[in-house]
């Protein structure tokens, strides 16, 4: 059988009978959490209490200049923080502020209080727990019975010495008439007063029974096996359906014989026998209590407590109730209303999975029971009727990935596993052997010990996700294979042309005036070549992998200069400056970083004032170095920042007269890549244009 759901210990705690307040062992003893019978006892309100110090809604009475409540609990909760031990105070006076509904001041209060620190499994005090007991009728009875005492034996002492007074006249009772008959008079006295003592008890008695008639709760005492109410106040009654002469002097199942097998002489029984006190929280009691008989269901709070004799064996049963019927039917309609909007929202998710043509599984961990819906059988070729287990899953999966399906399965249901499943897989079935992918998805669900207990999910048709994604990688790979061929087959003429311009430059039969047109030949050879190992980098990265390095011991001091002097020697025109600070030794492809910076400058150049230097920094931090590179002039674009380093791209949408093919931040960011590195940009019309380059000094092994 499964177990039954834990116990809601809030509301257990909140309405258990015991007056409790828990507190935070911080300098103000917040108020955490209250039960209801503490705030009965306080007159106060959940609301006033949470969150507050204890000392600032429970002062003390200003009026009373002895008064030490406040100081008295605060050594208590202190020296049980400290010691980590229950502390027992004494019985302490400490007024409780009336509500201003009730004419407010402050009313004069007894409790015996106890303070119990809880604990971590480390010791540490999580929060302390204050329990107080209102003894104040106890008290005042007490100091009443105290006084009764000192008077009695005031009248004793005085008997005594009368009685001795008395005697002493026999002797001498010839000579002392007039005393004797002064004795007497004494005696009488005492003897009013003695009749007065008695008639003070009894008066007594009559008020104690007054504060149980009056009490703010239902009180009812039990006395002997057959349970005689010996007392029962207004509110008891009113829960019963009784009038008090219905039920007073009574056994009490004989005055409420409905109650007769409802289990509670099992339990006062055993109250009755072992001194053991019993609560009972919203027990359900069929009362007969309506007109004509008929009986009525209510749920009850109460406690059995056993009241003892002068020997200390019990006598009787006192019993503390309140009638807590609304508040049951009040949580069941929310309860009721909780779960009509759980299957509002539950149909609403059906319908919403039926718009996205989900399908769902739900399988029992502790059995294997496996159920689909509709759309989940639907996509695995089964029908309505057709019975479905794990097994009948797997054979539906495609054979090349059925083992890798299973796999994933069981590393998420498996004890201690992942606990969740995702992938793409393959779907055939003998009524349609055509192959259909399918995007699942699911969650296992474990018990409160952590053993799995059920696994949900989804499944989604991704097919033709999958056909237009094969379509459109097929065109991209096409498309970077033709440019890398034709990249690459481009060279061999190429190299050809610059070949032949070189020895006519360096022939002495070449006409001056065709000179000219020689070096424009070459100059525009060089670009193309430029543009060429681009095309054959981009292809690289995109088909290869990667740019492709060979990392050696460099300096990057170095490497920047000499692509310095390059720059310098194409653009005399130009200013460049150079800063560097620390050590730039490391393991690099010195000439794809030469690549990388030239790329870096020749932008600089292309998109910034002639007018204007471009500035190369070098950065030393530790593990890293940090390459710079900046212009000034218009900044790019910010629809363009996100995008700058895609292919094909460059700094403005107009280009520049001397601007390749878009492809050497492309390049750049894949050579930062290929060492480990990173790449970034910032560019505003007040600071300029800066790229940086992050290199670790030595590239990561790649994962095998």
């Amino acid at each position: 059988m499964p177990l039954p759901p834990p116990p809601d210990f809030q509301q257990l705690f909140e309405k258990s009978p015991g007056a409790h307040l828990v507190l935070a062992p911080d300098a103000d003893f917040t108020i955490v959490a209250v039960s209801d019978a503490y705030l009965r006892a306080t007159l106060t309100t959940r609301e006033r209490l949470l969150g507050r110090s204890l000392f600032e809604v429970f002062p003390d009475n200003p009026e009373d200049p002895n008064a030490s409540g406040t100081r008295n609990l605060r050594i208590s909760l202190e020296r049980a923080l400290a010691t980590r031990a229950p502390d027992t105070m004494a019985v302490q006076k400490y007024d409780i502020r009336r509500p201003e509904g009730e004419g407010g001041g402050f009313e004069e209060r007894y409790w015996s209080p106890i303070n119990t620190p809880a604990l971590s499994p480390d010791g540490e005090v999580l929060y302390l727990i204050h329990r107080v007991e209102d003894v104040t009728d106890f008290v005042r009875l007490s100091l009443r019975g105290e006084e009764e005492r000192e008077r009695t034996a005031a009248l004793q002492t005085r008997t005594t010495e009368m009685e001795m007074e008395i005697f002493r006249g026999s002797q001498e009772l010839l000579a002392a008439n007039r005393e004797l008959r002064e004795a007497v008079r004494v005696r009488d006295e005492s003897l009013a007063q003695a009749s007065q003592a008695r008639a003070e008890a009894e008066r007594q008695r009559e008020w104690l029974h007054s504060l149980f008639m009056q009490a703010p709760t239902a009180i009812a005492i039990f006395r002997g096996p057959r349970y005689v109410i010996e007392l029962a106040n207004p509110l008891v009654c009113r829960i019963w359906g009784r009038r008090p002469e219905q039920v007073l002097g009574k056994p009490l199942f004989d005055a409420l014989p409905e109650a007769a097998d409802q289990g509670f002489k099992e339990l006062l029984d055993g109250v009755l026998a072992t001194g053991v006190p019993y609560v009972g929280t919203e027990l359900p009691v069929r009362l007969a209590r309506l007109e004509g008989g008929t009986l009525e269901e209510v749920y009850l709070n109460f406690v059995y407590e056993p009241l003892r004799d002068a020997q200390g064996q019990v006598e009787a049963v006192i019993v503390i109730a309140s009638d807590v019927t609304e508040l049951v039917r009040t949580r069941r309609r929310m309860e009721a209303l909780a779960a009509e909007k759980v299957r509002v929202t539950e149909e609403r998710l059906r319908l919403a999975m039926e718009a996205m043509e989900l399908g769902t599984w739900d399988m029992d961990l502790t059995t294997g029971a496996l159920v689909w819906d509709e759309r989940m059988r639907a996509l695995f070729g089964l029908s309505a009727d057709a019975p479905v287990d794990y097994p009948t899953f797997l054979s539906r999966v495609h054979p090349e990935e059925r083992s890798h399906t299973d796999r994933r399965v069981q590393e998420a249901i498996a004890p201690g596993g992942t606990g969740a499943f995702a992938m793409e897989f393959r779907t055939l079935s003998s009524e349609n052997p055509k192959e259909r992918w399918v995007y699942s998805q699911g969650r296992v669900h474990r018990d409160a010990s952590g053993a799995p207990i059920r696994f949900l999910g989804t499944v989604l048709d991704i097919t033709e996700r999958r056909r237009a994604e094969a379509e459109l990688r097929q065109a991209a790979e096409f498309r970077e294979r033709f440019l890398g061929i034709v990249s690459h087959d481009l060279r061999n003429p190429l190299n050809a042309i610059l070949l032949s311009v070189n020895v006519l430059m360096r022939s002495d039969g070449v006409v001056p005036q065709h000179l000219k047109t020689v070096r424009r030949i070459a100059t525009s050879a060089e670009r193309m070549g430029r543009m060429i190992a681009d095309l054959l980098d981009f292809t690289r990265g995109r088909l290869g992998g990667g740019i492709p390095i060979s990392p050696r011991p460099a300096h990057l001091r170095s490497i920047c200069r000499q692509v310095l002097e390059e720059l310098e020697a194409g653009n005399p025109q130009r200013k460049f400056r150079l800063s560097t600070k620390g050590d730039f030794q490391g393991e690099w492809d010195p000439d794809r970083l030469a690549q990388l910076l030239g790329n870096l400058g020749k932008n600089a150049l292309d998109y910034s004032p002639e007018d204007s230097p471009v500035n190369f920094v070098l950065r030393d931090e530790g593990d890293t170095v940090c390459m710079e590179v900046h212009n000034g002039g218009p900044p790019i674009p910010a629809e363009l920042l996100p995008r700058i380093f895609e292919p094909f791209r460059r700094a403005t949408d107009e280009g520049h007269p001397t601007s390749g093919l878009g492809l050497g931040l492309f390049i750049v960011h894949q050579i930062a890549r290929a060492h480990g590195g990173r790449v970034e940009v910032r560019s505003t019309e007040a600071e300029g244009t800066t790229f940086r380059v992050w290199l670790p000094r030595s590239v990561p092994v790649p994962r095998t």
